[in-house]
């Protein structure tokens, strides 16, 4: 039998933890997202989507409206690939809009700050969101609001992502250096990846969790 080091089993329990702790906490449909992601056919997408924003509704806790615009974005993506570039494009206008609603009544927290920098900076260039990007995680980095490294060094590679999307080459690499000098076993600094990556567990405890418990 294969044995399980010390830190291992602390890393395992620590996301089980987390995970319950989403569940007491979290709005239910954010909180199933966070521990399953967002279901991958179009007709459970949507359902779920829809329930965000009922779920909204009804709570007004600002994380639904923001996974809200996150799932909206996600079928926006999935009709442009089935070329229903119409639709798509509505979808996507939707998804912006309230996505920019949630950091518009919260602008002053850095958490839904975050959570829009997460999409924005993942964007392609075309889109035009790198200069929000930028405004936020700038913001993000002035805020008086103390995050651990993981979230901080996130910051920096969206905004490092921002910089590229905006034509900023130049403070794009310098900043790049000084974050591979800082955090060298970091592995996601590719500009070739075209959407958030998944969930990490400091986005949920310092993110998510906090924000959700907002009431």
């Amino acid at each position: 039998m294969m044995r399980v080091s010390g830190w291992l089993r602390c890393a395992i329990l620590l996301a089980s933890l987390t995970m319950q702790a989403v569940s007491a906490v979290a709005p239910p449909m954010v909180a199933r997202i966070i521990q399953h992601s967002f279901p991958e056919r179009r007709e459970s997408l949507q359902v779920l989507t829809e329930a965000l924003f009922t779920e909204y509704q009804q709570q007004k806790n600002i994380t639904s409206l923001i996974f809200y615009s996150y799932g909206m974005l996600k079928l926006a993506e999935q009709l442009a690939v089935e070329n229903d570039v119409i639709k798509a494009a509505e979808y996507a206008r939707t998804g912006f809009f309230y996505l920019d609603e949630a950091a518009e009544l919260y602008e002053n927290d850095p958490r839904v700050r975050y959570l829009r920098a997460r999409i924005d900076a993942f964007l392609p260039a075309a889109s035009g969101r790198c200069v929000i990007a930028l405004s936020d995680t700038q913001f993000i980095q002035q805020s008086s609001v103390t995050f651990e490294s993981d979230i901080l060094d996130n910051v920096k590679y969206m905004r490092y992502r921002a910089l590229h999307s905006c034509g900023e080459i130049n403070q794009a690499a310098a900043l790049l250096a000084r974050l591979k000098q800082a955090r060298p076993h970091l592995k996601s600094l590719s500009l070739a990846l075209n959407a958030a990556p998944e969930w990490e567990i400091s986005e949920a405890t310092q993110i998510v969790l906090p924000l959700a418990g907002d009431k």
